[in-house]
């Protein structure tokens, strides 16, 4: 019965729907036409929002903001008309971002029409990638997320909605929480599906290798919340009522960015929702971190990397040695083997280590060494002035760089 009555509602809402997009795009094709016309006399400059993806919803667009605040990007009366699709990766974050610009959504086609083509112009902010033209992730950006503010704020319904939400997972507003993730290729497979993209799958790691650090934050009264939109598998069941499989229970758009923006920090590898995290200023632990040229950008943030077995020599190689690899931001699993290098993750002791010194160092209750302050200097040295993480503000993790000293030389 209530089977009926949902196909019924929803055969009766699908006429409306076409008869909205028409009427919306009989207005929206001569709206585009008109502004092409008057482009060249226009300071009109179209931005591509890449929605795609979380990770660049999120990074992208705040960083081009803080660009814009900052004069990094010159206004001159210019009018920065950003182009979203109608089905972003997270509605919640795309609507934040609509208060802070001016963001039309458009059917995909029409939106590839505009940016790919009349728009576009050797001037424009916008750079090219297999997703078309859209707004730069760009090399040097640590100090825009360690010395400027957030540019979205939640308004008050949406704090009362968060207060829904933290009451229904079963926090108080007095309880702290971390929010915690792993990199899985589920979601790539689902949102890609005519595209191969297994060969990021190397960045993948197991969920469970963070329960270690996850019982740890519990028993200092905190709270772990499990993050994901499509996650491969549930967390194990387990004793413990303040580990909270959030992605499998309660995920909603509004949920992911509530929970990234209040917790005390999140641990993660950098990919996808972290970024949600970073462009609210929350503290990052970064465990399993492919690239060591591609640290957390906030002096806030605290890493550490995988390590890199070589098949030829037979040992780890030192961090030196994956630098001159110049492999050492590969995409592709192909450019490992190819270099016979196999790739280790952290292991549970590692992950809840970085966690303890990140939890810590917020508390300032977190006591370095000379020692720990002499391996950081020493790790920092390594990066020439034309790496793209030159001078980068976060750490990596003490303790790890203590028990890898010989990846140093």
């Amino acid at each position: 019965m209530l089977k009926n009555i949902i196909q019924s509602e929803s055969n009766y809402i699908k006429p409306f729907k076409i008869i909205f997009w028409s009427i919306f795009n009989l207005v929206l094709i001569p709206l585009v036409l008109f502004l092409y016309l008057i482009k060249p006399i226009s300071k009109i400059q179209f931005l591509k929002v890449r929605d795609e993806r979380i990770g660049h919803l999120a990074a992208n667009t705040e960083l081009f903001l803080r660009r814009l605040k900052s004069g990094l990007i010159k206004k001159k009366r210019t009018l920065f008309l950003g182009i979203a699709t109608t089905k972003p990766s997270n509605k919640q974050l795309l609507t934040m971002f609509k208060r802070k610009m001016i963001i039309i959504q458009l059917p995909k086609l029409l939106n590839d029409v505009i940016l790919n083509g009349i728009f576009f112009s050797e001037k424009s902010l916008l750079v090219k990638s297999g997703f078309g033209m859209h707004l730069p992730l760009e090399w040097k950006q640590y100090y825009k997320f360690s010395s400027r503010k957030p540019n979205l704020e939640f308004i008050s319904s949406e704090d009362k909605k968060g207060k829904q939400l933290f009451k229904k997972i079963g926090l108080t507003d007095k309880d702290w929480f971390i929010c915690f993730h792993a990199r899985s290729s589920l979601y790539l497979k689902n949102k890609f599906r005519n595209r191969d993209l297994s060969y990021h799958n190397f960045r993948d790691w197991d969920i469970n290798t963070a329960l270690k650090a996850a019982k740890y934050v519990t028993s200092k009264g905190g709270f772990a919340i499990r993050m994901g939109a499509l996650v491969e598998k549930k967390l194990p069941k387990l004793k413990n009522n303040r580990i909270v499989d959030y992605a499998t229970l309660y995920r909603s758009d509004f949920g992911d960015v509530y929970l990234s923006a209040k917790c005390k920090f999140f641990l993660g590898d950098g990919c996808g929702i972290h970024q949600v995290s970073q462009i609210f200023n929350v503290p990052e632990a970064w465990v399993n971190v492919l690239s060591i040229e591609n640290p957390p950008w906030s002096e806030k943030g605290v890493f550490i990397p995988k390590k890199w077995w070589s098949i030829e020599k037979k040992r780890l190689l030192t961090f030196r040695e994956i630098i001159d690899t110049k492999i050492g931001y590969a995409t592709e699993i192909d450019q490992y083997d190819k270099a016979k290098i196999r790739i280790i993750n952290n292991n549970p002791e590692e992950i809840l280590d970085l966690a303890i010194e990140v939890n810590e160092r917020i508390d300032r209750n977190w006591k370095t060494t000379k020692e720990d302050e002499e391996l950081q200097k020493k790790y920092k040295s390594l990066f020439p002035k034309n790496s793209p993480c030159y001078g980068f503000p976060s750490r990596i993790g003490a303790k790890f760089l203590r028990e890898n000293k010989k990846l140093l030389s």
